[in-house]
């Protein structure tokens, strides 16, 4: 079966055991509140795994593995302890296979390694269809915050000021900040809408791989 990478790769915010947990629940859009609600693991011992008040153990990875199966995200041990091994990736129907898997892998390593700044994402919800579905691949080059203003009007991956990333089509906000706002006028995603956001980073979607349009 194929399992698609959630997390940006590489990327600077994955380099530690509390990051990686904090980064992974932010970029699937929950709380930790909400991530209790879904996982049953208190948003109490989520902050202190999250904020290295508690060292996340390998009892506790295990927990968090089974909880982002929950998720439809297969995760590892390995990863989250140790940063070891493939990402975290989406959990996709039985009936697909191996040789998909490394295809689309393979896809995604060739992008990061011919293009400057390299951000590889997942779209996570509902919120950019039809034009991106859930489980699509999507890339782009990074660029800082000050050069926001030459992608209004396109889809980009932005990291917020937070953490978090989201996909989302960019306008101009007040005082040189940015509206984000998503294609679904029906989505249920959280932060469908953000306006006058700061961010960390952003890059214009320049690769789009869709899932469902790949045959073996």
């Amino acid at each position: 079966m194929i399992k698609e990478s959630i997390p940006e790769l590489p990327n600077d915010a994955y380099q530690t055991p509390s990051s990686r947990v904090k980064n992974l629940r932010m970029m699937l859009g929950l709380s930790r509140k909400k991530f209790e609600e879904v996982t049953g693991i208190s948003a109490a011992t989520l902050q202190a795994w999250e904020t290295d008040k508690t060292p996340l153990s390998t009892k506790g990875a295990n927990k968090l593995v089974a909880a982002f199966e929950t998720l439809n995200i297969n995760s590892t041990t390995d990863w989250l302890l140790l940063g070891e091994g493939f990402p975290p990736r989406y959990h996709q129907p039985e009936t697909e296979c191996f040789e998909l898997d490394a295809r689309i892998l393979k896809e995604v390593f060739y992008f990061e390694q011919n293009n400057p700044s390299p951000i590889v994402s997942i779209i996570c919800d509902d919120s950019m269809a039809p034009f991106y579905e859930l489980g699509d691949y999507v890339g782009g080059c990074q660029l800082l915050p000050n050069k926001a203003e030459k992608l209004i009007g396109k889809d980009c991956i932005v990291t917020l000021e937070t953490g978090q990333v989201v996909i989302r089509r960019v306008q101009q906000g007040k005082e040189g900040r940015l509206n984000l706002y998503s294609l679904n006028y029906e989505t249920q995603a959280e932060n469908a809408f953000i306006s006058d956001c700061k961010i960390q980073r952003i890059a214009q979607i320049i690769w789009h791989r869709r899932t469902d349009a790949v045959s073996i």
